[in-house]
């Protein structure tokens, strides 16, 4: 593995290593759910009431998740109005293998108790009118997926971890920012994006993702690039991407690069220090070297750490 330098810059550029997690929706608190229910909603319950029992007789069982599902398709079509995304809170409503009913909130948007005692009592309502009178319910923050998109196809709004072109070559978005005046951009390396001026697509031309309006030179290796339409998340995988959280500095730990050509892959944190650099012609100051595998194409990634 070779050390891969990271910058420091006025607008935080990439000594600031991104801490990242989910949102929640609600105050989880502690979730009162033990046994085989803890790993399939923790850390991401939000609420949970009532109880049931899945009856052992396969017959039962299946007649037992058929009302269930009777329940659902009812509520869905009583809720779709009034609660689901982008109107409400809610993206999604199912029945799972342990008898309960699940109510998937979008994790950046909050949910009252009065929203979910209403939610509660309409789904209860309609159990009943099924033979059913006590349901267990459950609330839980979850995400809205993005299907089959790839670093390298159009994003808008632009995320980090993704691809983008320029004059000089390909790069790695770096991460969403706003710089001392106020306006909405994203940072990535200054030799990747150029001089002040310069246009930045994504992925490619004529796909038009913003000007270079400030670079680097004293801390960092890095320019920001003006556009509007970013959001504050990283592509880590087709599957996954993560929410900014904070911005800081790492200290010694192990943090991830995610870039369009290695990916999204790992390493220590072994030395801060200043490095001279060949493109600004001068040293840096408040450098961060990080060990880690990298490749062309990667520079101006995003760098962050896990915390709960």
């Amino acid at each position: 593995m070779k050390p891969n330098r990271f910058y420091k810059g006025v607008s935080g550029f990439l000594i600031l290593i991104l801490l990242v997690g989910l949102c929640s929706a609600y105050d989880i608190g502690n979730s009162g759910i033990t046994g085989d229910s803890t790993p399939y909603y923790s850390p991401y319950l939000i609420q949970q009431s009532g109880k049931t029992i899945v009856p052992a007789d396969d017959t039962l069982k299946q007649e037992f998740y058929s009302n269930l599902r009777t329940i659902v398709h009812s509520s869905d079509e009583s809720f779709m109005d009034l609660y689901y995304y982008p109107k409400g809170p809610i993206i999604g409503l199912g029945y799972n293998y342990l008898g309960d009913i699940v109510v998937h909130v979008e994790e950046n948007t909050l949910i009252s108790k009065e929203t979910m005692s209403e939610i509660e009592f309409q789904i209860r309502t309609t159990g009943k009118e099924h033979g059913i009178d006590d349901i267990s319910i459950v609330f839980m923050s979850d995400i809205i997926p993005i299907l089959d998109k790839s670093r390298s196809d159009v994003w808008r709004p632009v995320i980090g971890g993704i691809l983008i072109s320029t004059g000089l070559g390909q790069g790695t978005l770096g991460y969403a920012a706003r710089d001392r005046s106020g306006n909405l951009g994203y940072l990535t390396a200054g030799h990747v994006a150029g001089p002040i001026g310069s246009s930045v697509f994504q992925p490619g031309s004529p796909s038009q993702a913003g000007t270079v309006t400030k670079v680097g030179g004293i801390h960092s290796d890095s320019a920001f690039v003006q556009f509007s339409s970013v959001q504050a998340s990283i592509f880590e995988s087709e599957a996954i991407q993560r929410d900014i959280k904070y911005v800081l500095d790492p200290g010694f730990v192990t943090c991830t690069m995610s870039g369009i050509s290695s990916g999204a892959v790992s390493g220590p944190v072994i030395e801060y220090g200043s490095l001279y650099n060949s493109y600004f012609g001068r040293t840096l100051f408040d450098q961060i070297c990080i060990d880690y595998d990298d490749a062309s194409g990667d520079s101006g990634a995003p760098v962050y750490y896990f915390s709960s």
